[in-house]
């Protein structure tokens, strides 16, 4: 079964985890600027979602974020290869030219951080282990759209075989405590 989503839908659900993100972020010490860029043509092109400033060793340094939100508790990442199977049109996770890729799950409340140069190399070389999966685009009147199409891809053989991934459970619950200090 194909699932079905409208594009608002979507819209809102991306945002609430990029909210999640850009609090957690904001909140590290470490951190000078988290600047939301999902809506700026440029940085749209690259599938980059946020921008963040952050301090280390005196020296300031910046890296770019692509946010991916979850709902589902399969075990599994959803890694987009095509965003329109009609077009052909690359999928956020093989066309992303972010640094990291912030893959937050919201009925866990966790985040896995992911250098996202080597978790696509990985993926490329094993994509062909994974099932396929599907999910439609309709609009408001449930009008077809488009498909867009990605590999299941089990955390823990992930987390197993692509190195530097970090996971952060708790992540709202952290933001919480950090609010109230």
């Amino acid at each position: 079964m194909v699932k079905s989503y409208t594009f608002t839908e979507k819209n809102d659900f991306s945002k609430k985890g990029i909210s999640v993100v850009c609090d957690y972020l904001s909140l590290l010490k470490k951190t000078i600027s988290v600047k939301n860029v999902e809506d700026d043509p440029d940085y749209q092109k690259n599938d980059i979602d946020l921008v963040w400033v952050y301090k280390k060793e005196d020296k300031e340094l910046m890296i770019s974020i692509e946010v991916k939100t979850d709902k589902y508790t399969t075990g599994n990442f959803w890694l987009e290869t095509l965003s329109n199977e009609d077009l052909g049109t690359p999928g956020c996770f093989v066309k992303s030219k972010a640094k990291y890729l912030f893959y937050y799950f919201t009925k866990w409340d966790s985040m896995y951080i992911m250098p996202l140069g080597v978790a696509k190399e990985w993926f490329l070389a094993n994509m062909k282990r994974f099932k396929e999966s599907k999910t439609t685009t309709k609009d408001e009147k449930d009008n077809y759209r488009h498909t867009t199409v990605g590999r299941l891809v089990p955390i823990n053989i992930m987390m197993k075989e692509v190195g530097g991934i970090k996971l952060i459970k708790n992540i709202s619950k952290r933001t919480d405590k950090l609010l109230k200090l």
